[in-house]
C-alpha cells in the first residue's frame, strides 16, 4: 500500500513538473522560419544530447532491474543492444555528417563537378592575369 502511494505521489509530481515545463515553453519566442534551401539547423551540444539519452536509457534499464522486473543478465543485454545500436547510429552519423567536408583524393571536384587540380599541376598551367595575392 505504501509503495502505491509513493508511484501515485511520484506520478503526480511528475504530471505537475510537466504542466509547468509546458508553461514556460509556450512563453518563448517562436523559432525563425527556415528558407528554402537553409541546412537545418542541428543542435549546438549534440554530444550532450546523445550521452543524456544513453544516459536515460541505462538509467531505466538499472531501475527495472532493481525493481526486480528485469533480471541482472536481461538488463545486461539490453544495455548491450542499447549500446550496440548507439555505437551504429554515432558511426554513421560521423560519416553523413563529415563526409561532405572532406575531399576525395581520388577524382577530386567541388560542388559544381569541376574537377580540382594539384598545387604543382596549376603552377604549370598558371594564366599570367592571375596576379598575387602578396599584400
Amino acid at each position: 500500500m505504501l509503495l502505491l502511494a509513493l508511484a501515485a505521489y511520484a506520478v503526480w509530481k511528475a504530471a505537475r513538473a510537466f504542466v509547468r515545463a509546458y508553461e514556460v515553453l509556450d512563453q518563448l519566442p517562436p523559432r525563425p522560419i527556415r528558407e528554402e534551401g537553409e541546412p537545418p539547423r542541428m543542435s549546438r551540444y549534440p554530444l550532450r544530447v546523445a550521452g543524456s539519452i544513453v544516459g536515460a536509457l541505462t538509467a531505466v534499464i538499472s531501475g527495472l532491474v532493481g525493481s526486480g522486473l528485469f533480471t541482472a543478465d536481461q538488463g545486461n543485454a539490453v544495455t548491450g543492444i542499447i549500446t550496440g545500436v548507439i555505437t551504429l547510429l554515432a558511426t554513421f552519423g560521423v560519416v553523413v555528417s563529415t563526409e561532405k567536408k572532406v575531399t576525395p583524393l581520388v577524382d577530386p571536384r567541388n560542388r559544381q563537378g569541376d574537377p580540382l587540380v594539384t598545387a604543382s599541376a596549376s603552377k604549370q598551367t598558371k594564366p599570367q592575369d592571375w596576379g598575387t595575392f602578396d599584400a
